[in-house]
């Protein structure tokens, strides 16, 4: 007489199969489907990197189109057709350089250190006679305990 499987072998499987329907039903949900649908497009969008110039050359772009629209403006050049039309979409475009150009400088990755590398070595940029007081001050209540 062939001996039947264990009861808690049973309610495994029994324990298996609800997970798996209930599994099934969670990919079949509206809900589900967005949050699958909207972890794609982030994938995606994450792997788009827009590559801006440093700031420092955003901020002279923008400080160059901010002068040629004030020379638009001048009444010398104003006369011409062109200068007028140009003028505004100027300095539309130099205040969203500049704001961008500020932006980025702000958003940049400070390094924790103020050191570099140059030719395969670190050079470092601080005092020789080690950390101000003042810097020490700073540091505590920036939390940094290195």
């Amino acid at each position: 007489m062939p001996s039947s499987p264990p009861p808690d072998r049973f309610q495994r499987e029994i324990d298996d199969i609800i997970r798996l329907a209930e599994r099934r039903l969670e990919h079949q949900s509206f809900g589900y489907r967005v949050k699958r649908t909207m972890r794609r497009l982030w994938n995606r969008v994450r792997g788009i990197h827009i590559g801006l110039p440093p700031a420092e050359t955003l901020g002279g772009w923008a400080m160059a189109l901010l002068l040629m629209g004030w020379l638009m403006t001048l009444p010398i050049v104003s006369g011409v057709m062109l200068a007028r039309v140009l003028a505004q979409p100027v300095f539309v475009v130099g205040i969203v350089l500049l704001v961008m150009a500020i932006i980025s400088s702000l958003t940049r990755g400070r390094s924790r250190s103020s050191s570099s590398m140059w030719r395969g070595e670190r050079v470092s940029y601080g005092s020789p006679y080690g950390e101000r007081w003042l810097d020490k001050i700073r540091r505590m209540f920036r939390g940094d305990r290195s």
